[in-house]
């Protein structure tokens, strides 16, 4: 019989690459910059906030995990629109689950995305 136990999920506040802000909200330091606007300086860190319920609506009516995911980050991020599609676009993958596991830290330890 072999062992099947699962690693616990690390804190992703604990993360060195995460730093919380006097106002409660968290700047995410990515991995790898990202560039927005063609002109502006690519962006090298994110900054999350708590997310209100219009967000929350938004983000339980998207269909699929991914984009409940998806629109949870960009919400906290502030990011709607031509921004937010540019940042989804080119944030690399490592960078995206941290900053999608710090958004849901804000939604505390009840229902997250669609459970």
């Amino acid at each position: 019989m072999s062992d099947t136990k699962t690693k616990p999920k690390k804190n992703p506040l604990e993360d060195p690459r995460v730093t919380k802000n006097d106002d409660g909200s968290y700047t995410v330091t990515l991995a790898q910059a990202v560039q927005l606007v063609e002109g502006d300086a690519p962006l090298t860190s994110l900054t999350l906030r708590r997310v209100k319920g219009r967000a929350m609506v938004s983000m339980l009516d998207t269909a699929g995990e991914g984009s409940r995911l998806e629109t949870l980050m960009l919400a906290s991020a502030g990011l709607v629109g031509p921004k937010g599609e540019a940042l989804i676009d080119n944030v690399d993958g490592s960078d995206f689950l941290l900053l999608i596991d710090v958004a849901a830290t804000f939604l505390g330890n009840g229902q997250t995305t669609g459970q």
